[in-house]
């Protein structure tokens, strides 16, 4: 019997990506080092980082061509061709902070911190005492503050976070209505509502900006669920618009957005095919139950920084005569700007921040709480920055949306130290479904 011949190697192409540190995985090209992206010819020039996107590079006699199909272009077109889209409707008409950033209060050196860390301490009792009534300071700090942050693993906590806020929401009667809507801010792969139906069936709007695989409402046993998702930014999310008229007949066909990046595909389902099958999806959503539906709980599980304001902003969309509810677990308070924060005016009123600067500054100790800072009392000072803003949010529920409102525990400190959630209903829902004196007493909204 003959012997086989030899395989033929595959030769990997030379070139290395500038963000990965590594080789390239495609083969090469005959006769040459490197694959058809990467191939060097002269008559192309130089590749250089794309301008739309640095993570790729490409030939610079071909970039006039590239812009017009890079997939961040086409990417962009999906989303602001999709129902419910209008750029930057959940942010600030005017720049609140013009001037230049400031540098970590760390960065400063010793007597900056020190400084800090004094005007914090100070403030701390009588922003404790304006938003919840009395001087239960100590208390909201013992939630939190951890000596060690070592050895808390969050990635398989996840499920007991979402599981403990759909059931405080449970609880606080915000799933009471079959003709309410949850909108999931930041959803992610979707884990706070999953957990939010498993309790209770409700319409579901996950609102998230990244593209994300392993989605929880593709699985089998979620695929009958009233789930619709919208990959937008939170600022671009029209509420008024999504809770206003049905949409109705006369939804866009795949041709009609087409153009630019998109274009109907030929066989297959394509981004203008796809976007059809959306509109599509976000009518059949609004006929499922009645519209505009009864009630709204605007929910959200670690929306990071500024991500939190903003979505608080959207909230001033919805009705006053509708009901509305908000549970909203909090992080990353050093990534809050002073453009989106709701609330700069109590933090002035406090004496804390009367410029974009110290806006900046006072932040960034928020970063002392739970980051790899040893000194314990350092941590401390960072939980009363984070809790500070979140006093400050509270407030702002209570005057502008007309919320009976409050920050909590959900969640033990040995799962997260992230574990404070910004609850609250509009009073005249209090005063609907229960007396509100009745319920105050149930519920532990300062405690």
């Amino acid at each position: 019997m003959a012997a086989e011949p030899p395989k033929s190697e595959v030769v990997r192409c030379s070139y290395v990506v500038p963000n990965k540190g590594r080789r390239c995985r495609f083969p090469v090209l005959p006769g040459t080092a490197r694959c058809g992206a990467h191939r060097e010819d002269e008559d192309d020039g130089a590749r250089i980082p794309c301008p739309l996107d640095p993570n790729h590079t490409v030939f610079e006699r071909r970039l006039k061509q590239h812009l017009k199909v890079c997939t961040k272009v086409r990417d962009r077109s999906v989303v602001e061709r999709q129902p419910f889209y209008h750029p930057r409707i959940n942010l600030p008409t005017e720049d609140t902070a013009a001037s230049a950033s400031a540098p970590p209060v760390s960065a400063a050196g010793a007597e900056v911190v020190q400084r800090w860390m004094a005007r914090i301490e100070g403030v701390w009792p009588k922003a404790v005492e304006e938003v919840l009534g009395r001087d239960i300071s100590e208390q909201i700090l013992e939630w939190s503050v951890v000596a060690h942050g070592d050895g808390l693993a969050h990635a398989e906590k996840h499920e007991a976070q979402n599981l403990a806020l759909a059931e405080m929401m449970l609880k606080d009667r915000q799933l009471s209505s079959a003709s309410q809507v949850v909108v999931e801010f930041g959803s992610g792969k979707g884990g706070l509502a999953a957990a939010v139906l498993r309790l209770r069936s409700a319409r579901c709007v996950l609102v998230e900006r990244e593209p994300r695989r392993h989605k929880f409402e593709n699985k089998q046993d979620a695929r009958e669920k009233q789930v619709l998702r919208l990959r937008l930014d939170i600022a671009d999310f029209d509420l008024g618009t999504f809770l206003g008229s049905k949409l109705g007949g006369g939804l866009p066909k795949a041709a009609d957005l087409s153009g630019g990046a998109l274009s109907v595909s030929a066989g297959t389902n394509g981004p203008a095919e796809r976007l059809e099958e959306l509109w599509r999806s976000a009518a059949a959503f609004q006929e499922a139950g009645p519209w505009p539906p009864s009630s709204l709980a605007a929910c959200a599980k670690h929306l990071c920084g500024g991500a939190t304001d903003v979505a608080l902003r959207s909230l001033q969309a919805c009705p006053r005569g509708q009901g509305l509810s908000v549970c909203v677990a909090t992080c990353c308070h050093h990534r809050c700007d002073p453009d989106s924060y709701v609330n700069r005016r109590f933090l002035e009123r406090l004496g804390l921040c009367d410029s974009a600067e110290d806006f900046r500054q006072f932040v960034s100790t928020a970063g002392w709480a739970v980051g790899g800072e040893r000194d314990l009392q350092k941590k401390r000072v960072g939980m009363m920055s984070k809790r500070i803003l979140d006093l400050g949010r509270v407030a702002w529920l209570r005057e502008e949306l007309g919320l009976e409102a409050a920050i909590r525990e959900y969640i033990s400190k040995a799962v997260t130290p992230e574990n404070v959630v910004i609850t609250g209903r509009r009073a005249d829902a209090f005063k609907a479904s229960r007396p509100a004196r009745t319920l105050l007493r149930c519920l532990p909204w300062c405690c």
